[in-house]
């Protein structure tokens, strides 16, 4: 076992999956490798056997976050003291991997994010996801005093200290991962860091979410509700978390 475990949540990516699995095999660190199938109706798991990495499949599509506390309960069970989530769509460079590793192996550091905002990105951002970042920033803010330059990002490492609280399903009731979990995290007094990296267009398949249309609002509302859940169940109940 090594020790980095690198989670690839997929769903219907049998046209970008072997590549991305390629792409990581390529790097020169310390990392296993496993593809969350999320129920795909296509040949994502067939392809994703036929890479040499570990595969768990869900006998139905669960949706992205029981794919990411599937890979968490993974972590656990075989005691990884790092996990790095890497989508399975190709929009991820994996170039940055040492840089992701290199930096949740930091004393002070609980949780690194990927950030497409700290350097130019090739990758191109719709003005409707562009308005969601920058309202997460805001909120974000307004509640933790911290700042975040991309909320969304699903390209994040994790330590085992903060992976190991959200096994349970009772402490990761959220509808999507993102702005919610790192309120969160931050609202615990844990550190998190964010590093510049590069992201891709997608080649093939579509965005959970849609550039086009109202999906990018529901998101935001179906967020929004989880981070008021968020705020009060910490305001509460502010147990666990450590002390800065």
């Amino acid at each position: 076992m090594n020790k980095f475990l690198v989670v690839i949540p997929a769903f219907n990516e049998e046209k970008n999956i072997e590549s991305v699995i390629q792409s990581l095999q390529r790097i020169d660190l310390p990392l296993d490798v496993v593809v969350i199938n999320d129920g795909s109706s296509d040949d994502t798991l067939s392809v994703s056997r036929k890479c040499d990495v570990a595969v768990i499949s869900h006998p139905t599509n669960l949706g992205y976050v029981a794919a990411v506390q599937t890979g968490f309960k993974y972590a656990d069970m075989k005691k990884y003291p790092y996990v790095i989530f890497f989508d399975g769509d190709g929009q991820h460079d994996p170039k940055y991997i040492k840089d992701i590793a290199m930096a949740i192996e930091k004393d002070n550091v609980d949780v690194v994010i990927g950030s497409r905002f700290l350097e130019t990105n090739s990758m191109k951002i719709s003005s409707a996801k562009l308005l969601v970042v920058k309202f997460f920033r805001t909120i974000i803010y307004q509640i933790t005093k911290k700042k975040i330059t991309d909320p969304t990002s699903g390209f994040k490492a994790y330590k085992a200290s903060i992976f190991k609280k959200f096994v349970d399903s009772e402490n990761f009731s959220y509808d999507l991962p993102d702005c919610n979990f790192i309120i969160d995290i931050l609202m615990q007094n844990y550190k998190i860091l964010e590093v510049p990296v590069n992201m891709f267009d997608r080649q093939h398949g579509a965005s959970k979410i849609h550039n086009a249309g109202i999906k990018p609002f529901i998101y935001l509302a179906q967020t929004m509700l989880s981070i008021l859940i968020v705020f009060m169940k910490n305001k509460m109940n502010p147990i666990g978390g450590k002390t800065q």
